[in-house]
């Protein structure tokens, strides 16, 4: 759900029904999770209907239409008439399993209701429902704690993707610092993998306690390695007077405006030690734009100042503390990090996929998606040049038609030479689109991929004409199509889940790729 997006190749009617019905999934999940359904499954494997119907008081029939719908929606699956977990729910929405997410969907739907005022906040600029007066502390004490374990259960996702980043770039024996560490999953999974770290976690007053009581839970291996520091981070100066080798802001920059994060970052910094790690884990916009947007509006509707940052502005406000910074690193998921230092040779020793590195700079320069491809993939054919040689209005009229394109031949060899590629996205018009892919190569290039060529769509636009009776004055900013060297383009950009379709009207959108070879 977080890529849904708009494919003007498809029915734009289809696409709007779809918005229109998205909270029918979620009310879905919400109600087989509050039915306790999956911890059911989980207790009386193979069940039937009526098993479920009169253990859970609901109607046989209607639960066998629901128990279709879950299927279809892979949560639990049928054999011979008895019902069980997929893996996914079994993983993901039993009560007690290492990765349990009913915290965190839980307290989507805690939030679904605030959504309703969001007329309202457009209109006034700002968050319009607050608690009731009538709420009691002990309500507040319960919400606060729900919050913590919701995003436990996000962090607990996020882990596995984030430890093998840090590379050798903390010491073995780490001072960390987490700020706003609210449950504090983020440290301790950190120090289970980190035997000789000490970690402070720094939070409100009214936070801490639930901190503590949530880690006291972990073995006293890695509880007795924490301490805890009572502290508004909104402050200035933080009253902590110690550095630190690594410093994690997880999910805390999309809390606060760009003053109050101002004032965090340089608190933060610092607290650095002199080649200490600072981590920025949040949702940025230039990372599933979508789904970074949609937490955008949410921060608008629930918090007082909270909102979702392009990384660029994190970047900046950085250096402008000093600091050097490795740019986006995405996440196979919804987040993203900015990990920053005043020593490059910390920086340097993250280990970091150069190609994600460079997928937001890429996308940046104007392009819809910048799709990580397997150059293998590539489909490459003698039917393709037909279509240029037979089905172009500038064939024989350019210099990229009288024998500037590669053979199919030489455009396989040419691929079979590199392991790794880009599949750019974008839209006409053809001269704008081509510039943006040399400037793509020209990132590339700068990014140390020597190597880096590309196949752009179209005939050559660069220049406004071709004078065919003198020889390509401008072979600096030619480059292959990719239609015209071979490459089967429907074929090939289905290979990571584009669809191209032939198109009946003239006036209808035209989709643009090209094919960013790097080694």
């Amino acid at each position: 759900m977080a890529w849904l997006k708009y494919d003007p190749n498809a029915s734009g009617g289809q696409y709007l029904e779809d918005l229109a019905t998205a909270y029918w999934y979620s009310d879905t999940l919400f109600t087989a999770l509050n039915l306790g359904l999956f911890d059911f499954l989980d207790r009386s494997p193979n069940a039937t209907t009526a098993d479920m119907a009169e253990s859970l008081n609901l109607d046989e029939g209607a639960l066998l239409r629901f128990l279709k719908l879950l299927k279809s929606l892979d949560l639990v699956d049928r054999y011979e008439g008895t019902w069980y977990n997929t893996q996914l729910s079994s993983d993901y929405l039993v009560v007690g399993r290492p990765l349990y997410q009913g915290g965190n969907i839980r307290w989507r739907e805690e939030l679904q209701g605030d959504w309703s005022t969001l007329r309202d906040v457009l209109a006034a600029g700002t968050r319009t429902h607050f608690p009731t007066a009538t709420v009691s502390e002990s309500e507040m004490e319960a919400r606060r704690l729900d919050y913590l374990k919701a995003m436990d259960a996000v962090i607990s996702l996020k882990i596995p993707e984030i430890l093998p980043l840090l590379g050798e770039a903390i010491p073995p024996n780490a001072r960390i610092l987490d700020v706003g560490a609210g449950s504090g999953g983020f440290t301790t999974s950190l120090l289970a993998a980190y035997p000789q770290a000490q970690a402070t976690l720094m939070d409100i007053r009214q936070i801490l306690p639930h901190t503590r009581t949530l880690v006291e839970t972990y073995p006293p291996d890695i509880s007795r390695r924490i301490r805890y520091v009572d502290q508004n981070i909104l402050e200035d100066p933080w009253q902590e007077a110690a550095h630190y080798d690594l410093i994690i802001l997880s999910n805390i920059v999309h809390a606060y405006s760009e003053a109050e994060m101002a004032l965090v970052l340089k608190n933060a910094a610092a607290h650095l030690a002199e080649d200490g790690l600072m981590l920025l884990h949040d949702f940025y916009t230039d990372h599933w734009e979508i789904k970074s947007r949609l937490s955008d509006i949410n921060m608008l509707v629930n918090t007082y100042n909270g909102r979702a940052y392009d990384s660029t502005w994190v970047t900046q406000a950085l250096k402008g503390l000093g600091l050097a910074t490795t740019g986006l690193t995405p996440l196979d998921s919804d987040t993203s990090i900015v990990f920053a230092s005043a020593s490059r040779q910390t920086l340097d020793a993250l280990s970091l996929d150069p190609v994600a590195q460079l997928i937001p700079v890429i996308r940046a320069l104007g392009f819809t998606e910048a799709i990580p491809f397997v150059p293998r993939d590539v489909v490459v054919t003698d039917f393709a040049q037909n279509k240029c040689r037979f089905g172009c209005n500038s064939y024989d009229k350019k210099h990229c038609s009288r024998n500037h394109e590669l053979s199919p031949g030489e455009t396989q060899s040419l691929i079979n030479t590199y392991t790794r590629a880009l599949l750019l996205k974008g839209e006409p018009p053809t001269g704008d689109f081509q510039q943006q892919c040399l400037a793509a190569e020209a990132a590339a290039f700068k990014a140390g991929y020597y190597k880096a060529f590309i196949y752009w769509a179209g005939p050559c636009s660069i220049c406004p004409n071709c004078d065919l009776s003198e020889p390509c004055t401008n072979h600096k900013h030619s480059r292959p199509s990719m239609e015209g060297s071979g490459i089967d383009v429907f074929a090939t950009v289905s290979a990571v889940g584009e669809t191209l379709k032939t198109l009946k009207e003239k006036g209808e959108v035209i989709k643009y790729y090209a094919l960013l070879l790097l080694e």
